[in-house]
């Protein structure tokens, strides 16, 4: 698993925000996209934004209770070098929710994919992942699977409008946005003028119109005078691609001064092949994907820009989509890829900072709240964001447990002040929804700081208050629990009845007053066994047992094994 920060990919400081709920900004439709000339973005409206506007039928309703030990397939056309990296990002993903995660492949066979959809139907999955090799013939896949109540989510390949009435969600790359990206720095490399070809992705499927027109219309757009020469598919073929590129560089000669690919690996090889055959050494090559071949020949200045595209973080997303979605939270139709753009002047940076985070010392924080210190507290999360921003890539995974941590150890905060949980954190079962609802780090950052303030408040506003009656009976309890104790003697020395003392000390600390002080009594006398060679009967005595029988019988009770069998056990340890 390699990255996991934002919708948006990044933030303009180049900084990663983090991948939660926020969304791609989708425009209103244009009355009537078709009126537009092609080269125009207007045009090209339904097919950018396919899938956010479609009516849903039958969604199946969320459990709400999470995505530990969830049964997911998922079916995939067959064996590449791309899917093997998917699945790789995928299993990650699910194993660090609990989940149950099987694969399918069907050797790029519709009619046997067809049938793994219709077995995998009869096995009543908890959700089923599909990523099709023909997006017409999912359709009826995607209905088979929403009629029988099973969720859907649709992965890589993008459905036609019909499928999309079907599936929870469409996981993916936002082709459109990328190479609209793309196309900024391709004019920026051709100073905004000069011919350029396009190899485009294979014909009919989703990325070759974006991978076409989403940078043609960028460009007719910010750079009018560069000229559209030539585009033609080579169905990511190596050889076809080199004897295209061949040809345009003999048709086309010195007016030839970028070339658009839709792949960095196989097509990219080819059109490198024909510019080094011809000695063409002053084409800008700009190309989809991020590859290791891709990545490299960017790092040795052969390739100009490519998109970040990740395989494992292309398998990944449709599972996070999944736990969203177990965990009750609401899905958006379409969740895409971050869109990110790398050049040599990033690449080095980009792909080899994948540190974790230093470590981050969580009992500090619980010190400065302890101790209500606010501007200590301030500091704390301001530089946590800080070493989270320097981070080049974060993963979900880190930053999801590290919040998760943080949070449940406020929780322990708030228990172990005794402070009021209501008022403070509010519904245990919606905190947590709360925490996973921020829309980027930074806001689940502030979240967190702001709950941890209100507790330094909580903590302040109890402190200036004297104790009540009943917390004056627990410390008089913590502190004398070595003395001969019971409700009787305590209610004398308070002046109150057994009776009502019980049930006070009872809802104070939520257990018996005798369960309380026996426990209180056996982890001090558990402590003085460890740390002193004093016999057990002299210490029954220190912590107010005069019974030595009935203290060995109540260790047991409490332990699970008498005084001389504890400490042996941890004299073995």
């Amino acid at each position: 698993m390699q990255i996991l920060n934002s919708n948006l990919g990044f933030c303009n400081s180049g900084k990663p925000i983090l991948w939660v709920s926020e969304q791609k900004i989708i425009p209103p439709r244009p009355w009537n996209p078709e009126s537009y000339q092609e080269n125009d973005y207007r045009y090209w409206y339904d097919k950018e934004y396919a899938g956010w506007n479609i009516e849903k039928i039958n969604t199946p309703l969320s459990p709400g209770d999470g995505p530990n030990q969830k049964k997911i397939i998922c079916l995939l056309p067959g064996h590449h070098p791309y899917h093997n990296a998917y699945e790789r990002g995928m299993k990650e993903t699910a194993t660090a929710f609990g989940i149950n995660l099987s694969f399918r492949y069907s050797d790029w066979d519709d009619e046997e994919q067809q049938y793994q959809v219709e077995e995998s139907i009869k096995e009543k999955p908890d959700l089923i992942i599909l990523v099709p090799e023909n997006s017409k013939s999912s359709t009826v896949w995607y209905k088979n699977i929403n009629a029988a109540g099973i969720p859907v989510v649709a992965s890589n390949l993008m459905p036609d409008d019909e499928g999309f009435r079907y599936i929870l969600t469409w996981t993916g790359p936002d082709d459109w946005g990328q190479f609209r990206k793309l196309a900024t720095v391709f004019a920026e490399r051709m100073n905004y003028k000069g011919g350029y070809c396009i190899i485009s992705h294979i014909p009919g499927c989703s990325a070759y119109y974006a991978r076409i027109w989403g940078i043609m219309t960028e460009l007719h757009r910010i750079a009018p005078a560069m000229k559209l020469l030539a585009i033609e598919s080579t169905n990511l073929n190596t050889e076809e691609t080199y004897k295209v590129a061949a040809q345009w560089l003999n048709k086309f000669g010195d007016d030839l001064k970028g070339i658009v690919s839709a792949d960095d690996n196989l097509v990219q090889l080819g059109i490198n092949k024909a510019l080094n055959a011809e000695g063409r050494d002053d084409i800008v090559k700009v190309a989809n994907g991020s590859t290791r071949i891709g990545i490299r020949m960017l790092k040795e200045g052969k390739l100009d820009a490519i998109t970040f595209q990740s395989a494992e973080l292309d398998g990944a997303l449709p599972i996070q989509v999944a736990v969203d979605w177990f965990n009750g939270l609401k899905v958006p139709p379409v969740r895409y890829l971050p869109i990110y753009i790398l050049t040599k002047e990033n690449v080095e940076e980009f792909v080899f900072n994948y540190n974790t985070p230093e470590e981050i010392d969580l009992d500090y924080l619980f010190k400065l709240i302890n101790e209500c210190n606010y501007g200590g507290v301030e500091t704390f999360f301001d530089s946590i964001y800080e070493q989270f921003s320097s981070t080049g890539v974060l993963t979900i995974e880190y930053f999801k447990g590290f919040t998760i941590e943080l949070l449940s150890n406020l929780l322990n905060v708030v228990k172990n002040n005794k402070l009021p949980e209501k008022e403070i954190i509010g519904d245990y079962e919606t905190i947590f929804k709360k925490l996973f609802n921020q829309q980027t780090m930074e806001k689940t950052l502030l979240w967190l700081k702001e709950v941890s303030l209100n507790i330094i408040s909580e903590i302040k506003r109890n402190n200036d208050k004297p104790p009540t009656l009943i917390q004056q009976i627990v410390d008089f309890v913590d502190k004398n629990y070595h003395e001969p104790m019971s409700l009787k003697v305590i209610s004398n020395t308070f002046n109150l009845s057994a009776a009502y003392l019980g049930r006070l000390f009872k809802e104070e600390t939520g257990e018996c007053f005798s369960k309380y002080l026996n426990e209180l009594r056996i982890e001090e006398a558990k402590k003085l066994l460890i740390s002193t060679p004093e016999k057990a009967n002299r210490i029954a005595l220190e912590v107010g047992y005069s019974d030595s029988n009935y203290f060995y019988n109540t260790f047991k009770k409490y332990t699970g094994m008498y005084p001389s069998e504890y400490l042996e056990l941890r004299n073995n340890q």
